[in-house]
């Protein structure tokens, strides 16, 4: 329903049916209804299940007329408040006599008080005016706004943004009252992070709209999700007594830590638990990792604190804090004579300072008067030194004609020598050449024979590789000609969070509708790794998807699509091979070989910085052995480029490809009877994405389709945009670190319990982790989000476990990952499917696959 059937609906007595839950008028009482308890109320503006309107009130008759018992609104609802209205009709009393409706009393539309109620804060969030005082979450809105955020929001404990005079605004708040001198409103962040967002809105991101009578302004939006792609930062609130909270666990933390090694310490040194040497080396472990062994330990020290032992190793300690407080004490007396020596030294070197500027003021009165009396010194010295010049100047004068008539007669014999020296060089050069031009006569006679003997070899040649060339014709490497890509004009993409969010609206306008994360998720993974591998059923889109992409972000030049066929086995199914009849190379029947040519080309040229990265989709990249066809690249998934060192393949031949590290393979997946198996050596090196199937039937994007023009990016800003480590010092894979300190907590926990199950993370995928994680947080606004992706993509995939116990690990996998507080969890929804699968009676009971989720 639209705004332009409103005529209709509100001429309509059964007009009731028209409004409701999703579709609605929001009013305000009317200011009288206070004054003398009538029940007015004033429509503001309309909402259609998706678009907000603002009303002409003259079409509803100005006001709405609540048809209940007395003082219904201004029981239920406060003045200033915003009222849902679910239904409307005629008011057939209505009657144009005006000593029958002499007090105004009847409108054009009616209501009742069961179609009136409150609108909730997915429905609805208001953004108030004024400051905020970050540190002691203090919110002091414009004065007219205090009364509404306090008897609406604070009492309703309802969500509320506030907007800063900068023109930020922050939130979702929760209100706090305070006292009404201050006119102030404590505030506190909701959701588990503590942490509000700072928005950046344009104009059409809310409703803004005028109070009646009053005038005062009010902003509206709808929910967060409407405003998401607007957040420009994040603020961590904490209040205080949750950041001292903090504080207190982190150093209880250490402390026992601390403790956990002294304990261990004095243990080591008893002789009688050294007796029992298989117990000793239990304690020993779980001593040696105190941080995932804390909880038992706090409890065993507690439980020492009563040992006569240790109660007299309490005391020395005791006694050992005792002295080393009274040196601190000591330090502190001699920190504070320190300080007033520093002070005395200080004082004394100012007086240092002003007489050394006297001294100055001094010198630099004497250097005045020395230098007039210098420059006067010189200018005498400078007219005796003229005067004497130019006596010189006259007896140089004489002197220069008698040298010059002198070096004309030297001059003169040696050109005559010079001129016969000449004579006899030109006769010399004469015999060369006539000897020369012998020699050439005799060798292109020579010549033309030896190129009789080669056209009769050739003709031979010819005629044996002849069936080679019907097959397919051989190009020589010399034959790819190497083209300029560099972006002129690059396409401006200010951070990753940018470029995914304009490709998830391409993707919205072809019917095709991801969350912007996910989109976010994909680039990623294929651009930190080699290979990334789409997985889901038939239907589900991921040749189309991954079609889409690598065009949306290259030129179709560098876009390389490839059916892989079954029976694939090596290098030259690929690429191609080296010919050695003919020495030169055959290629395979997919255009690889003309791409890498062309990198290759770049690297030697230094102009791959400039120009776009190149991408090759792999369809049913598993109706073969990807580790035997794709091995040539398998070798490189580890290594990065440096600017005189590419990644190197060799075709044979002696032909080497090199190029910059800008070349990244996407690949499908469909796991049945005619596939082969995923390796655990390509699943360490891979992020497997999964698809599901649409909820609706959405068009595929097929090769035909006219795509938009794609973006430019050159790899220069790839490079930068996704943190790739190539052309600079990595760290090593044990020196990297979660930039997010919850997420690495999280991620421990996780291999805790891998580990229990016999699966290890390899260094490779811990780096892998760690680098999406630490990219990711930039692009998606959920904390966990990145680590989520992480989990179902690279981590779980290597569960492939059979037996009863397994079930209660998973269980425990499922419970941190519930902890993450997402709505739609891949990782959650992954374990869930195993569970399900693994509990089934059968020939599959309690066996659990990463692969088996679908079967």
């Amino acid at each position: 329903m639209k705004i332009k059937d409103l005529d209709e609906i509100f001429d309509d007595y059964e007009s009731y049916k028209a409004l409701g839950e999703e579709s609605y008028i929001v009013g305000a009482q009317h200011p009288q209804n206070f004054k003398q308890h009538k029940k007015f109320i004033i429509p503001l503006f309309y909402f259609d299940g998706e678009e907000w309107f603002k009303l002409d009130i003259n079409k509803l008759g100005e006001t709405i007329f609540l048809a209940s018992a007395p003082y219904t609104l201004t029981t239920d609802f406060k003045l200033e408040e915003l009222i849902k209205v679910k239904g409307v009709r005629p008011n057939k009393q209505l009657t144009d006599d005006d000593a029958y409706n002499k007090e105004n009393s009847l409108t054009k539309h009616i209501t009742h008080a069961d179609r009136l109620s409150t609108l909730s804060e997915d429905q609805l969030l208001e953004i108030f005016p004024g400051e905020i005082d970050f540190e002691l979450h203090l919110f002091h809105p414009d004065k007219q706004y205090y009364d509404i955020i306090n008897e609406i929001y604070v009492a309703q404990e309802r969500k509320f943004f506030a907007q800063t005079k900068e023109g930020l605004i922050y939130g979702p708040f929760v209100g706090v009252k305070t006292s009404s001198e201050a006119k102030a409103v404590r505030l506190s962040a909701t959701g588990v992070r503590k942490s509000v967002e700072a928005y950046e809105l344009p104009s059409d991101a809310f409703l803004e709209f005028n109070m009646p009578e009053e005038g005062l302004k009010r902003k509206l939006i709808r929910s967060t999700h409407d405003i998401e792609y607007n957040i420009v930062d994040t603020v961590d609130f904490i209040s205080r007594q949750d950041l001292f909270k903090w504080a207190e666990e982190q150093l209880n933390k250490k402390q026992s830590l601390e403790i956990a090694d002294k304990v261990w310490t004095a243990i080591s040194k008893d002789n009688s638990i050294h007796s029992f040497q298989e117990r000793y080396q239990r304690l020993e472990k779980l001593f040696s990792k105190p941080q995932e062994n804390l909880t038992y330990l706090q409890q065993f020290i507690t439980s020492l604190a009563e040992n006569d032992f240790f109660k007299a190793s309490l005391d020395g300690l005791q006694t050992e804090k005792l002295d080393l407080d009274n040196q601190i004490a000591q330090l502190k007396r001699e920190k504070e004579k320190s300080r007033k020596n520093i002070a005395r030294l200080q004082e004394e070197g100012q007086d240092l300072e002003d007489g050394i500027n006297n001294l100055k003021a001094n010198e630099q009165k004497i250097r005045e008067s020395l230098q007039k009396e210098r420059e006067s010194a010189i200018n005498k010295e400078i007219e005796e030194g003229l005067k004497k010049l130019d006596k010189v100047r006259e007896e140089l004068s004489d002197k220069a004609e008698a040298i010059e008539l002198a070096h004309t007669f030297d001059n003169l014999a040696r050109l005559n020598e010079e001129i016969d020296n000449s004579k006899s060089e030109k006769h010399n050069l004469e015999v060369a050449i006539s000897a020369l031009k012998e020699e050439f006569t005799t060798a292109q006679e020579d010549a033309d024979k030896a190129l009789k003997n080669l056209l009769k070899t050739k003709m031979s040649f010819d005629v044996f590789n002849n069936s080679n060339k019907q097959n397919g014709q051989a190009l020589g490497p010399d034959e790819v000609v190497v083209k300029d890509y560099s972006i002129e004009n690059e396409t401006q993409i200010n951070s990753l969070k940018d470029l995914s969010q304009k490709i998830h609206k391409r993707l919205g306008r072809l019917g095709r509708s991801y969350p912007d994360h996910f989109i976010a998720n994909i680039l990623i993974a294929m651009h930190q790794n080699s290979l990334s591998l789409l997985w889901g059923p038939p239907g589900s889109g991921k040749t189309s998807l991954a079609r889409f992409l690598m065009q949306s972000i290259t030129r179709k030049e560098r876009f390389s699509e490839i059916s892989v066929a079954r029976g694939w086995s090596s290098q030259k199914d690929l690429i191609g091979f080296a010919n050695p009849l003919s020495k030169r190379f055959q290629r395979a029947n997919t255009d690889l070989y003309d791409l890498l040519k062309q990198l290759d080309g770049e690297f030697i040229k230094l102009n791959y910085q400039q120009a776009p990265m190149a991408y090759c989709l792999l369809d049913e990249a598993n109706l073969s052995p990807i580790e035997h066809y794709w091995a040539s690249f398998y070798s490189l998934t580890d290594s990065k480029a440096q600017v005189n060192n590419g990644l190197k393949i060799s075709l044979g031949n002696n032909e080497m490809i090199e190029y910059a590290n800008n070349l990244r393979f996407l690949g499908t997946l469909n796991l049945d009877s005619t596939t082969e198996q995923i390796s655990p050596r390509l699943l360490d090196r891979s992020h497997i994405i999964r698809l599901d199937l649409p909820k609706v039937d959405a068009p595929l994007i097929s090769s035909e389709i006219i795509m938009p023009e794609p973006y430019e990016i050159s790899f220069d800003t790839v490079r930068k945009l996704f943190d790739l480590k190539d052309f600079k010092q990595e760290l090593a894979p044990d020196q990297l670190e979660f930039i997010d300190s919850e997420l690495e907590e999280r991620f421990e926990q996780i291999a805790i319990e891998l580990r229990n199950l016999g699966i290890q993370i390899s260094l490779r995928t811990r780096k892998s982790v760690i680098e999406y994680c630490n990219l990711a947080h930039s692009a998606m606004n959920e904390q966990f989000r990145p680590l989520d992706y992480c989990l179902a993509q690279r981590i779980f995939t290597r569960i492939n476990l059979q037996g009863a116990e397994v079930r209660e690990g998973i269980k425990a996998l499922l419970e941190i990952v519930k902890g993450f507080g997402l709505k739609d969890s891949h990782a959650e929804w992954t374990l869930q499917k195993m569970l399900e699968r693994g509990g089934k009676e059968g020939f599959n009971h309690h066996f659990y696959n990463y692969f088996s989720i679908d079967g």
